[in-house]
């Protein structure tokens, strides 16, 4: 190869110093490694002007190379020459596979670099980790060690403390949300875990790290639909060599909802001609998954192999273009859909290949196919995994929404003062609030040091720090130091808040049990009350459900509101916002939060975002309330409202959108009014609670799925999903048997077993 390369001159650089010896072997291997000739004429120089910077070193073999000369003559070569790093990661590489000869180091490893390595060993030998996960784990512990300056001082870790843990976290927090800084916690338990185990921290620090919150469901799957990704792949072109192996890796992410890393991973063996199956190793739960090859993928996966392949011996199905030849890697998937993408022209905001996974199991749920079938091709384990998706199906959720009730006749409003006419079961004291709105007491420092973590862990703790805030005013009147805390003043406390209902009661406890505990971490024999002492939660109240002709009077009766002078259109804005609490089971506070921007017209949907632990959920609204909702729009735009898409859409007139124009104490007191006015009470003469929309809205959901003789069971799926449940199992809290509930089941078990009775018990 070398005397094909270079006829004239092969002898020079067979003379080469260090390089001769070894230039026909590395030209030969680096053609086979698929390197283009020219490519291998630029190597060629590159190794001349290498041989050149290393002979006045005193260097005269390619043996006493080491890591350390390959750099400095990256670091000092690249300035002028940036093609040539390539040529000396090449050469290295070269060595390590053809000679078998791993470059030796002559610096000795720093202080950190050998913690790091005795701290890899670990996770190898004795945990047992995949490579991946050793180097993820051996960042965050270089991460952490830098933070701790313990290249500078051999003791930063024996003197470790909390303050120090907790500072590095509230440091990472700054540049990391919750989930990322779940990983964090998750590095810096383990690496501490690891320093206890060996004696190095005389304390278990690795116990008293809380972690971030991170709930499941937070974030929608993306996902495109299935004309779009059908628009993709017509648009790409397969007359070039790249285009044809782009089509049909594009095409299996699509048309078989695989993984990034499982398509890069297909080999020629994994396609069974014969018997016409795709076998596909799964890394994530290395599990194999067999998946029948169809005839367009066959006709497919047989003209890449014809015409867009290169003839290599290396088995993997996808290989890269450029030299060295090897395996598509699996970020490479992302930037060929990113580059298809740009080429296609199409309206898509940029994707990432596990986006088409999520299109796939989308377009099968819509055409019908069940959720263990869906399940079972997208290789999951649990059905649970496959339920995800269920939030996208938009037109099975559409079902779930209740219609518009119909029109009724609407009642008189009450005279001022019909506050009174509710009945109290039990006279609330009024509640005192703190003096001030930052900590006073001797516990003070302790308090806010106790926020700022939980804070830095992505927790809101607005409810936790009023309760703390009280707490405060009373140790700081009664003069209570952190060296005098016992039970006899926590005790003395609880008296304070009695007239508070148990389950409240217990709440609040709790709060300051939690501080306790976090602030016993550093303080041994601190006082903490035990849980036994606490009042037992009372049962939660019962439900008042609403019926759909008594939601049709209020609604009737709440457009005889008048107008007020900062909201002309009161009377339709409590009307469509009652209308999607109970048509729609949304939370109050989810109603209060929702903006302009959140209302899709053309899918006539509502993206409800960051509600309830931080979850996000699409509610497909059913036709008239989705007419409603746009009249309502409308209608704001008719009146002059500020009408920006960040707006609040329970909003007033040109007020600001930085707050909530109204907040759910002045919607609750409307729904009373209205539901006084409209004789929608209880046993009790008390109007339902705002929440009690909510289950009604599941009641009657249920209630027509039984009238129109659908399978409830597995109707309850889309309801948790609609409402925005993790699984079935928290929907049941929702689930109240009505007189007409129980009926409808009644009637439907006879229907279908009474035959069986009759016959002797044969079906």
């Amino acid at each position: 190869m070398l005397t094909k390369l270079r006829p004239m001159s092969y002898k020079a650089y067979r003379s080469l110093p260090i390089f001769g010896p070894i230039v026909d072997d590395f030209i030969a291997w680096s053609h086979h490694c698929g390197y283009a000739l020219n490519s291998l004429k630029f190597q060629l120089g590159h190794l001349l002007n290498l041989a050149q910077f290393f002979q006045p070193r005193g260097l005269r073999s390619w043996k006493e190379l080491t890591q350390e000369s390959l750099q400095e003559a990256r670091r000092k070569l690249t300035f002028k020459n940036p093609d040539i790093g390539g040529t000396i990661r090449q050469v290295q590489r070269f060595l390590e596979q053809v000679h078998g000869i791993s470059l030796p180091v002559v610096q000795p490893p720093t202080r950190m670099e050998s913690e790091l390595n005795r701290y890899s060993t670990y996770l190898h030998q004795v945990c047992g980790l995949a490579p991946d996960t050793i180097t993820h784990q051996r960042q965050g512990a270089r991460l952490f060690l830098e933070f701790i300056d313990y290249e500078k001082s051999n003791r930063a870790l024996v003197q470790l403390n909390r303050q120090k843990i907790e500072d590095f976290i509230a440091f990472r927090a700054k540049t990391c949300n919750r989930r990322s800084l779940q990983g964090v916690i998750s590095c810096l338990r383990s690496f501490l875990r690891f320093q206890h185990a060996e004696g190095v921290l005389s304390a278990p620090l690795h116990q008293g790290i809380d972690a971030a919150r991170v709930y499941a469901l937070e974030q929608l799957p993306r996902a495109i639909p299935w004309t779009q990704v059908q628009a993709l792949l017509r648009s790409m072109d397969r007359h070039q060599t790249n285009g044809l192996r782009d089509y049909t890796l594009i095409y299996l992410l699509a048309a078989y909802g695989l993984r990034r890393s499982e398509v890069v991973d297909l080999t020629l063996d994994d396609i069974n001609w014969t018997h016409q199956t795709l076998r596909v190793p799964q890394r994530k739960t290395r599990q194999t998954l067999m998946l029948p090859l169809t005839d367009e993928a066959g006709d497919l996966l047989q003209n890449y192999l014809r015409k867009g392949r290169p003839r290599t011996d290396l088995r993997y199905l996808f290989l890269r273009q450029r030299a060295p030849a090897g395996r598509l890697a699996a970020s490479a998937v992302n930037t060929i859909l990113k580059r298809r993408i740009q080429c296609s022209g199409l309206p898509l905001e940029p994707i990432g290949p596990h986006c088409l996974r999520h299109s796939f199991a989308v377009q099968l749920l819509r055409q019908g196919v069940s959720i263990k079938t869906v399940g079972d091709t997208l290789g999951h384990r649990s059905i649970s995994s496959t339920s995800v998706y269920l939030r996208l199906s938009i037109d099975d959720l559409r079902a779930v929404g209740l219609a518009l009730p119909q029109p009724a006749t609407a009642m008189a409003l009450l005279p001022s003062g019909w506050e009174k006419r509710i009945p109290h079961l039990k006279a609330q004291a009024n509640q005192s609030r703190p003096s001030s709105s930052r900590f006073h007491s001797g516990w003070a420092a302790a308090l806010q040091r106790y926020l700022e973590v939980k804070q830095s862990l992505g927790r809101h703790y607005a409810n936790e720090k009023r309760t703390l805030l009280h707490w405060d005013d009373f140790l700081f009147h009664h003069q209570i130091q952190p060296t005098g805390w016992s039970g006899e003043p926590f005790h003395l406390w609880t008296r304070t808040i009695h007239h508070l209902c148990p389950r409240v009661r217990r709440g609040w406890m709790l709060i300051v049990r939690n501080f306790l505990l976090f602030y016993a971490r550093d303080h041994a024999g601190i006082f903490v009350p035990e849980l036994a002492a606490f009042p037992n939660a009372s049962a939660p109240r019962p439900p008042r459900l609403v019926s759909e002709k008594e939601m049709a009077r209020v609604l009737a009766t709440s457009l005889q509101l008048k107008p007020s002078p900062w909201n002309p259109l009161r009377a339709e804005t409590i009307r469509i916002a009652l209308i999607l609490l109970f048509c729609c089971g949304l939370r109050r506070g989810e109603l209060l939060r929702l903006r302009l921007n959140h209302f899709d017209t053309k899918e006539n949907l509502l993206r409800i975002h960051e509600t309830k632990f931080h979850k996000s959920r699409l509610v497909p609204l059913s036709d008239s309330v989705g007419r409603e909702l746009r009249k309502f729009v409308a209608l704001r735009g008719q009146r002059q409202f500020l009408h920006e898409e960040d707006c609040f859409l329970i909003g007033r007139r040109n007020h600001s959108t930085r707050s909530r124009d109204y907040q759910g104490a002045q919607l609750s007191w409307h729904w009373r009014h209205l539901c006084l006015a409209s004789g929608v009470v209880d046993e009790r003469g008390c109007p339902p609670r705002i929440h009690d929309l909510r289950h009604s809205f599941a009641a009657c959901a249920l209630e027509r799925w039984y009238a129109l003789g659908e399978e409830v069971q597995s109707k309850l799926a889309h309801l948790a999903t609609y409402l925005g449940h993790v699984n079935a199992a928290s929907t049941h809290y929702y689930l109240q048997l009505t007189p007409q509930l129980r009926e409808a089941a009644s009637q439907r078990f006879h229907q279908r077993f009474m035959p069986m009775f009759l016959k002797g018990g044969k079906a």
